[in-house]
């Protein structure tokens, strides 16, 4: 009995290791395209989070102290780590918490972190300016805001600095 190769239709194993090949660029740079994906995203998530946690932090500071009454720390003309002051009805402290800038509220007992997760704190400085002739107190804040989300071997990083004084 004879077999005629001619008429039976499939593939032959040039035709298979040829697909195999053009499959395996085709997965090997589509896989290229997604990591590459994953890693804008990832450092626009860094960025972002930086940005924000610093606009938050700067725009508490501007609220909380313009409504300050009197200041407890810093002294006048020194710097610190910690901010302490008075509105009238509640006594705040600013003050940095392993990386991360609190800010506990007395008598309320409460105390909250600033900044989200995804980030830490550093080089926080509080600098207490004011007028000798009519004690209008003037801070000057500064501080580091780094991301926790490493990028192409380094974290995102950014200094925030503002100076507030008390609405009279």
């Amino acid at each position: 009995m004879k077999i005629n190769f001619k008429n039976q239709k499939g593939f032959t194993l040039v035709e298979l290791l040829l697909f195999m090949g053009i499959f395996s660029i085709l997965i090997v740079a589509l896989f290229q395209l997604l990591t590459s994906i994953f890693d804008v995203q990832f450092e626009s998530q860094s960025t972002a989070g930086v940005s924000q946690d610093g606009r938050f932090i700067l725009n508490r500071l501007s609220y909380d102290i313009g409504k300050a009454t009197s200041f407890t720390n810093p002294d006048i003309g020194s710097q610190s780590s910690a901010l302490q002051f008075s509105d009238g009805s509640k006594t705040l402290t600013y003050s940095l918490a392993n990386g991360n800038l609190t800010l506990a509220s007395t008598p309320s007992g409460t105390v909250d972190e600033l900044n989200s997760f995804n980030t830490t704190v550093s080089n926080v400085s509080f600098l207490r300016l004011a007028d000798t002739s009519n004690k209008n107190d003037t801070i000057t804040a500064s501080f580091t805001i780094t991301s926790k989300v490493i990028r192409r071997g380094e974290a995102e990083s950014q200094n925030f600095k503002t100076t507030v004084g008390i609405r009279q």
